[in-house]
């Protein structure tokens, strides 16, 4: 095991996390919905925050990911815990504002939601209503604030990050895969990520043997194993991954973003987890000086830090 990082160490890898998550997003969102060969003859390869695609988003504009990760983060840091039915209302008021995509689970349960269900019962009736599965990659994509928050206290992280992916996705998968995630962005922090995998693994054999499988596997499984889908444990190992077979974070994001398919989600997974291993200082400038949402990412993972009593 590597030392301890300094404070100052591990405030750039918080910091990395919830940049690189929104820089993930940005970069991917002009892949969305093609196919890996499709960017190709759209665009090369994606290394520059171009903008377009199906969301026509501007250069460095950020989507649901990101907007639902900050409202979790905004939730956490003023609340200094996590409270459900606040964070309920912050993803209702959110639907609101009329984002410009939103995943049918999601707003399945936030309607229901909104129409008079318990927070604690929406995802439920929003299965009911939808009549099929909901391990999607929604909640994934949005969870690791709650990683960040509860970094030292592994019990705790595991209940919270599942019970927050039970808000809007009521399949278990889901909420475990979005535990194991929040495990591996903790060790990532800690600057012991590959180290770490076979014992986080080990951890979820009791919960799903699903997710440990995709944790044991995903270090030596080959690149035409790796699928941008909107699955949530495709979209754990893609990050997963990448962030393993990369040189950096840029090489880590940029491999995910081009994988095309559900892309943003690809960048948004991939990038959190690489902003955790190379922190803030990792990310290349030139796509955080176009991130629209930088100086408030930046606030909220600092009030996470000093929260989670890194000083």
């Amino acid at each position: 095991m590597t030392p301890a990082p300094s404070a100052d160490v591990l405030r750039d890898r918080f910091r990395g996390t919830l940049l690189g998550l929104a820089a993930g997003e940005a970069l991917g969102a002009p892949a969305e919905f093609l196919t890996a060969e499709q960017v190709v003859e759209k665009y090369g390869v994606i290394t520059e925050m171009i903008g377009g695609g199906v969301y026509d988003v501007e250069p460095g504009e950020i989507t649901d990911a990101t907007e639902m990760m900050l409202c979790l983060a905004e939730s956490l840091a003023d609340n200094g815990r996590f409270e459900p039915e606040d964070i309920m209302a912050r993803y209702g008021a959110w639907l609101e504002s009329q984002p410009r995509h939103v995943s049918l689970t999601v707003r399945a349960a936030l309607i229901s939601y909104r129409s008079g269900t318990h927070w604690d019962v929406a995802s439920r009736r929003a299965f009911e209503i939808l009549g099929g599965p909901t391990a999607g990659n929604g909640s994934l994509i949005r969870c690791a604030p709650v990683g960040l928050l509860y970094s030292g206290d592994a019990p705790t992280r595991h209940e919270f990050s599942h019970r927050e992916s039970t808000l809007t996705h009521f399949d278990r998968l889901a909420g475990w895969s979005c535990a194991a995630f929040n495990d591996l962005i903790c060790a990532a922090l800690a600057g012991d990520l590959a180290e770490e995998i076979p014992a986080i693994a080990h951890t979820f054999d009791l919960e799903d043997k699903r997710v440990s499988a995709v944790l044991r596997d995903t270090p030596a499984a080959e690149a035409e194993e790796i699928i941008s889908s909107s699955f949530v444990l495709d979209t754990l190992q893609t990050a997963l991954w990448t962030v393993l077979h990369a040189a950096d974070f840029e090489h880590a994001v940029t491999m995910a973003a081009n994988m095309g398919n559900d892309a943003t989600a690809a960048g948004a997974t991939t990038g959190a987890l690489a902003g955790a291993v190379w922190g803030e200082s990792g990310i290349p400038t030139r796509w955080l000086e176009q991130l629209t949402v930088r100086d408030e990412t930046i606030e909220l993972a600092d009030r996470l830090a000093t929260l989670a009593g890194v000083d």
